[in-house]
């Protein structure tokens, strides 16, 4: 058995279903295509010249066969290519699809749509709304990825238009449009293989949830173990300059006068930093300091030469030589 570095990448296994997206992946799709929708909206309100609503509903795994169980014949399925590989398919009502042909040669959009198959001049209508759709699915989907599309087929029977093996799993979800008095479904259909590094970089990104927990950022995690970690805090007495004579010459019991008087603050180093100034005295038996400024700020009165205080470049610059 080998040995396993990264417990993160390890994924359940269903012999029954082997290729399965996590909860975390599929809240992050459903994310990204209501970005998306918010688009889409926009560009049909403003191309068909009416208020044009888009909703997302569901983001389901299922067998494709019974997707295509559930698709009413006929139904306008517009069969599209993702990066010259993959494959795609987004089912629209026929209602809601004449509805929009109607409104886009000038029409009301109003009236009964009976359910039919499109005419030549509809379907070449309703593939360049489509090609626009999609050049804005690509742009939104392209920050993530290179995301290329392009429009294959129209069809209206699901069995023309096999994206999918039987028993394999796709990716389903279903928009509900609203445009003038019409009301009609979309349904976003994705193969396994075209949608599954999509989903494994949006995972990565942590743009979604996992068991109902929200996903905490890297940086709050990053923070927390920053607050735990150990200091190493020093109190500099004071400093002087000798030179490297009188230090080959120092014995025991030689006094080292300092330039710093007696009543000025130290200075407490945190990780060798200075950070503060404070002053000596004692807690509980133990020696200890109290912390009275920064020392880039002036610290409280503690007589004329604590106001004065501030170490100077050469001193800090000559640290090194301390005895």
């Amino acid at each position: 058995m080998g040995l396993i570095k990264d417990l993160r990448e390890v994924r359940p296994y269903d012999f029954q279903r082997p290729h399965q997206l996590s909860r975390l992946q599929l809240d992050a799709i459903t994310l990204m295509m209501e970005s998306y929708l918010r688009l889409a909206s926009n560009f049909l309100s403003t191309y068909l010249r009416t208020p044009v609503q888009i909703q997302h509903l569901t983001t389901e795994q299922m067998p494709y066969e019974q997707y295509v169980e559930g698709v009413a014949i006929p139904s306008v399925l517009a069969l599209f290519t993702i990066n010259q590989s993959g494959s795609g398919l987004l089912e629209s009502s026929p209602e809601v699809t004449l509805a929009i042909i109607d409104r886009a040669l000038g029409g009301p959009g109003f009236g009964h749509f009976t359910r039919r198959e499109l005419t030549e001049i509809e379907q070449t209508i309703y593939r360049r709304i489509m090609e626009r759709l999609l050049s804005l699915l690509s742009q939104s989907w392209s920050s993530l990825m290179p995301f290329e599309t392009l429009i294959d087929t129209i069809e209206y029977n699901p069995a023309f238009t096999q994206v999918s093996a039987e028993g394999d799993l796709v990716v389903v979800q279903q928009q509900q449009i609203t445009i003038d008095s019409h009301k009609g479904t979309l349904s976003w259909v994705w193969p396994y293989p075209s949608i599954e590094p999509f989903a494994l970089m949006l995972g990565r990104h942590a743009l979604g949830r996992e068991d109902d927990q929200d996903v905490k950022p890297q940086s709050q995690e990053m923070f927390k173990l920053l607050k735990r970690s150990k200091v190493q805090a020093q109190v500099i007495l004071g400093r002087t300059t000798i030179s490297l004579g009188e230090f080959r010459h120092l014995r025991p019991g030689d006094v080292v006068v300092l330039k710093n008087r007696y009543d000025k603050p130290m200075i407490l180093a945190l990780a060798k930093q200075e950070k503060f100034q404070v002053l000596a005295g004692k807690v509980g038996g133990h020696l200890a300091v109290r912390i009275i400024g920064r020392t880039e700020e002036e610290p409280p009165s503690q007589g004329s030469a604590a106001r004065e205080f501030k170490p100077s470049r050469k001193a800090q610059a000559e640290e090194g030589m301390n005895p």
